[in-house]
C-alpha cells in the first residue's frame, strides 16, 4: 500500500442479488484509485451470485459464502475480518462512479479529523430511468442534526474508519433494514461526519423488503427516545402513526407540514406511496442533470 494512500477494504454485503450483481461488481473493480481489497460477503445466497463473482479474475477479490444470518450479522462479519484501516461500503444493487474511492483517499488523507466519509447520490429505476438527484448536509453538525430524523449517510458511498465502529460494537444486528441510521445515530456524538459534494453512486430504488415495517418501528422508538431534539410531528409521519402527528400540527407551521398534514389523511399504502415519491427531490432535479447521470449511468451498466 502506498504510504500516499489509505489503507481500505470495500465491504459489499450479497444476498440473492445476481439480477444486478455483476454490474455493481465491476463498478468497483473499475475504479481509478486501485489498492483495495474487495471482500464480497455472501450472506447464505441460493442464487447463482456465487458464479457471478467467479466469473471475475481479480486478485483483489475476496469471497467469503456464511449461512444465512441477516444483512448486519454479514456486516459484521466483513468488519472482523477485513484488513482495511477503512470501510468502503457499497450494495450489490448500487453502482459507484469510476472515481469514488479515489476522492475519499485523497480528502482523507487531507482531513484526516472526519471519520466518516460520504458524498451524494443520483437515484433511479430500471432500466436506466433516472428519478432524482439527493443533496444532502455536508457538514458535520447539520449532518447530525439531520440524523434526528433521517438518515444523510448513502451507505454505497461512505467510507469510513474500520477501529472506531468496531471498538463500538459495530451494526446492531436486530435491524435487517436501516441498519446504517441506526448506527450513526447511536455513534453520532463519538464520530465526525462529511459529505462530499461529489455525486459517488447510483442507488438503485425498488420495492421495499418485509422487514421494513418492523425496523422502522425500531426506528420510531429510537428517534422517539430522543424527543426533545426532534419535531415529533415528522417523527410520527414518517415512522409512527399519522393519526397521531396531527396532534403535532399546530406547534410550528410550514408549508411543507401542511402536506404532510393533508397526506396523512389518506390511506397508509397511499400516503406511503406519495412519500416514497420524493416529489420535492424530482421536482428540483434539472432535466439537463438528468441526462447527464443517464449517460454515466447506461456506462455503468453495459
Amino acid at each position: 500500500m502506498s504510504e500516499k494512500n489509505i489503507n481500505i477494504s470495500v465491504l459489499m454485503p450479497v444476498y440473492n442479488a445476481s439480477r444486478y450483481l455483476k454490474n455493481s461488481v465491476r463498478s468497483i473493480l473499475n475504479q481509478t484509485f486501485r489498492e483495495f481489497e474487495f471482500l464480497i460477503i455472501d450472506d447464505g445466497s441460493t442464487d447463482d451470485s456465487e458464479e457471478i463473482v467467479s466469473s471475475f479474475s481479480d486478485s483483489r477479490i475476496i469471497y467469503k459464502k456464511i449461512p444465512r444470518s441477516g444483512l448486519s450479522a454479514a456486516l459484521n462479519y466483513g468488519l472482523e475480518i477485513a484488513s482495511g484501516d477503512w470501510i468502503a461500503r457499497i450494495d450489490a444493487d448500487d453502482l459507484n462512479t469510476p472515481d469514488r474511492i479515489r476522492i475519499q483517499n485523497d480528502f482523507i488523507l487531507k482531513n484526516p479529523e472526519y471519520n466518516v466519509v460520504s458524498g451524494c447520490s443520483v437515484y433511479f429505476r430500471d432500466p436506466c430511468e433516472i428519478l432524482f438527484v439527493m443533496k444532502v448536509p455536508e457538514f458535520d453538525s447539520d449532518i447530525k442534526n439531520f440524523l434526528n430524523l433521517h438518515n444523510p449517510v448513502n451507505h454505497s458511498a461512505v467510507m469510513f474508519n474500520r477501529k472506531i465502529i468496531c471498538q463500538n460494537g459495530g451494526y446492531n444486528e436486530q435491524f435487517s433494514c436501516f441498519e446504517d441510521f441506526e448506527l450513526w445515530h447511536r455513534l453520532k456524538d463519538k464520530l465526525n461526519f462529511r459529505i462530499l459534494p461529489e455525486y459517488l453512486v447510483f442507488t438503485r430504488l425498488h420495492s421495499r423488503s418485509h422487514s421494513y415495517k418492523a425496523d422502522r418501528e425500531k426506528i420510531y422508538r429510537m428517534l422517539s427516545d430522543n424527543n426533545q431534539e426532534n419535531d415529533l410531528f415528522w417523527v410520527e409521519y414518517f415512522y409512527g402513526n399519522r393519526k397521531e402527528c396531527r396532534k403535532y400540527f399546530f406547534e410550528e407551521f410550514s408549508l411543507r407540514k401542511l402536506t404532510a398534514f393533508v397526506i396523512s389523511f389518506f390511506p397508509l399504502k397511499v400516503s406511503d406511496s406519495i412519500t416514497e415519491l420524493r416529489l420535492m427531490s424530482r421536482i428540483k432535479t434539472k432535466r439537463a442533470d438528468k441526462k447527464k447521470f443517464e449517460v454515466e449511468l447506461k456506462k455503468l451498466l453495459l
